[in-house]
C-alpha cells in the first residue's frame, strides 16, 4: 500500500506555495509520522524540508561541478600527488591548492 503526501514548496518563507502531491510507500510514510511527531512538525514540513535540503545540495553540486570544468579549462587544477598526500596525511589538513597551471 502506499500513501499520498502534499506538502508545499519553499519553507519558513513568506513565498507562494503550491500543492505536490506524490507517492509514498508505506513504511516511508510511516517513518515520516514518526519523525514529524517527535520534532513536534507536520509530516508536510519534514518532508518539504527534506526536499529543499535535496535541492540545494544539487544546485551546490552542479555548481562546484561548473566552476571546477571551469578552470580546468583554464589549466588551473590540483596535480594527483597534491590530492595523494591530502588523502593520505593523518592530520585534519585543509584541501590542496591548486598547484597546476598549464592547459592540457
Amino acid at each position: 500500500m502506499s500513501y499520498i503526501l502534499i506538502h508545499n514548496s519553499k519553507v519558513m518563507t513568506n513565498m507562494p506555495t503550491v500543492p505536490f502531491t506524490t507517492r509514498l510507500d508505506t513504511d516511508l510514510k510511516d517513518s515520516l509520522v514518526k519523525i514529524a511527531e517527535y520534532e513536534d512538525r507536520s509530516a508536510s514540513y519534514i518532508a518539504n524540508r527534506a526536499i529543499q535540503n535535496l535541492v540545494d545540495e544539487r544546485e551546490a553540486t552542479r555548481e562546484l561541478i561548473k566552476t571546477g570544468l571551469e578552470l580546468i579549462d583554464k589549466g588551473v587544477s590540483i596535480s594527483s600527488k597534491a590530492v595523494n598526500d591530502w588523502v593520505q596525511a593523518d592530520d585534519d589538513r585543509p584541501f590542496p591548492e591548486a598547484d597546476t597551471f598549464e592547459k592540457l
